[in-house]
């Protein structure tokens, strides 16, 4: 039946959704470099397995340093937990705290 509308499909829904844009920090051949990624998760899985083919390596995470409170260091894993002093080396110290799942000790060291 015709009742007198047109039945048209708005052209907004037929457009390319947009893309996501990815930014890749690395570095190549001692170099820093930012590279940007328009597309999906497939892209961007695929730009980084193209970076590591040609010797692109990710860049290094600085490890924390443990913040002192009263003059003992805090674990940096375990913030606001203090450290204890090593007998075995002097001057230094470790954390006591253990996984609960694994039993294993914290590996976290000042």
């Amino acid at each position: 039946m015709q009742d007198g509308t047109l039945k048209v499909t708005p052209i907004e829904s037929r457009q390319a959704q947009p893309q996501a844009t990815f930014s890749i920090t690395c570095t190549l051949d001692g170099f820093p470099i930012v590279i940007e990624v328009q597309g999906n998760a497939d892209s961007l899985r695929a730009m980084i397995g193209r970076l590591k083919a040609i010797g692109a390596e990710p860049p290094t995470a600085s490890k924390p340093e443990p913040t002192k409170q009263n003059g003992t260091p805090t674990c940096p894993a375990h913030p606001g937990r203090t450290m204890k002093v090593s007998t075995a080396r002097p001057g230094t110290y470790y954390c006591t705290a253990k996984d609960p799942e694994t039993g294993a000790y914290c590996k976290s060291k000042g």
